[in-house]
């Protein structure tokens, strides 16, 4: 593939070329001008010097609709994953400049490891075989009562980088929201459970506000306390009962077969935010997952 971009290369304007595999891909020009930070008039520029180099029209342009050509999907079909492999192999060129094996220490919520973030380690290994990631994790039922040792594990450097729910008030550290979650009531997908316990932890700030933006439906729910959500969702993927879930941990294969009530989820009033040291330049590790780290959230949600 990467030869393949190579001799397009030769011929054509590689910034037409990217532009054109982001519209293509988003079927839409005004969409692909906010993701790449362009105008919408440059995004048109950049797709009439490609067609203009190839001899050919790739978009329909009737009544502002743009909807590709026969020869738009033959090459908007394969030149994003080219683009990907691409960029994937210029950061693994970054990071190998490293003689050594980098470690990269890392502190997460047990459930953000537990349903989301180890199914994708290998991902991240492939891209940079060259960071070694260790590992560590916290309740993130004291997550409001640990955030005093976390900023100060960041700043002293017994880790690299930490994930946290809600930003910690600490202007010595560099904090970036990754994702705004949302919780939504699951089930398991049997009907002999639809009507089972509902495990939540009740003092948990999720549960409080499902309280409040459904207080008639909580009434009624056979609620079982348990000491931390990350029980009753241990529970629930199971088969038994039901629980408040982030919807970003449904796609584990573990969950696929619960039943998710969409209808009557809440988004988090906090943010989870991805936490490192206040630095001029951070080293390419950190930068390295968290821009891996970013795209494949957003790919997640």
């Amino acid at each position: 593939m990467l030869r393949s971009v190579i001799v397009l290369l030769k011929n054509y304007s590689l910034n037409a070329l990217r532009v054109f595999a982001v519209a293509a891909n988003t079927n839409s020009f005004k969409h692909a001008a906010q993701q790449l930070g362009l105008s919408q008039s440059a995004v048109t520029r950049h797709i009439q010097t490609l067609e203009e180099q190839l001899g050919t029209q790739l978009f329909h342009r009737d009544n502002r609709v743009h909807a590709l050509t026969p020869a738009g999907e033959l090459l908007g079909g394969q030149l994003l994953a080219l683009f990907q492999q691409l960029e994937q192999s210029v950061e693994r060129a970054r990071v190998s400049g490293d003689e050594a094996l980098t470690t990269l220490r890392i502190y997460v919520p047990n459930s953000f490891l537990r349903w989301w973030l180890a199914s994708r380690l290998a991902d991240f290994t492939a891209i940079y075989p060259h960071i070694r990631l260790q590992l560590d994790t916290y309740d993130e039922a004291l997550a409001e009562q640990q955030q005093a040792a976390i900023a100060q594990g960041v700043q002293q450097g017994a880790f690299d980088l930490a994930l946290v729910h809600g930003r910690i008030k600490d202007r010595n550290l560099k904090q970036q929201s990754l994702y705004t979650p949302r919780y939504a009531p699951v089930q398991a997908s049997s009907s002999e459970n639809a009507s089972g316990n509902w495990w939540v932890q009740p003092q948990s700030a999720i549960w409080q506000a499902f309280r409040s933006a459904y207080p008639d439906q909580a009434q009624r729910l056979p609620v079982q306390a348990v000491a931390k959500p990350s029980i009753g969702l241990e529970l629930v993927s199971n088969g038994t009962g039901a629980t408040l879930v982030d919807t970003l941990y449904l796609q584990h294969a573990s969950l696929q077969n619960l039943q998710a009530n969409e209808a009557t989820s809440i988004v988090s009033k906090q943010d989870v935010f991805y936490v490192t040291k206040q630095a001029a330049r951070h080293p390419v590790a950190v930068v390295a997952f968290s821009k891996w780290l970013q795209n494949r959230v957003q790919q997640s949600l």
